[in-house]
């Protein structure tokens, strides 16, 4: 019998089996994406947020705390905004990074279950 001959003539077992397969693969690779575009987000906040409080000054010789442009309301509201920012990503990782083990995680065969 031919490759394709045995594909068409599969059981309806094996070909639920190999569409659950394709489809849990894909949305797998979709959650883990999730998970990583929130963590980068995440890490390009903190890297805001420690950039926005470096107010040191440029140089040893250099009384001015910081740049000549700097403007203490501009700066308040960047902050604001990123720590807001950053909490509300925090809140999204935690969840996408909890639907993925509630979904994704192997979890062991061998593992008993709550009796009633």
């Amino acid at each position: 019998m031919n490759k394709f001959t045995k594909l068409i003539s599969n059981n309806g077992d094996s070909t639920l089996q190999r569409r659950a397969q394709s489809v849990a693969t894909s949305a797998e690779i979709a959650q883990q994406s999730l998970v990583n575009k929130l963590r980068l987000e995440k890490s390009n906040l903190e890297l805001k947020i420690m950039n926005l409080t470096d107010l040191a000054p440029e140089s040893k010789d250099s009384l001015r705390p910081c740049d000549a442009g700097w403007n203490a309301n501009t700066w308040a509201t960047e902050l604001q905004r990123a720590k807001q920012d950053l909490y509300n990503v925090n809140i999204q990782l935690k969840i996408a990074e909890d639907t993925f083990n509630e979904y994704f995680k192997e979890s062991d065969t061998n593992e008993t279950q709550p009796t009633e």
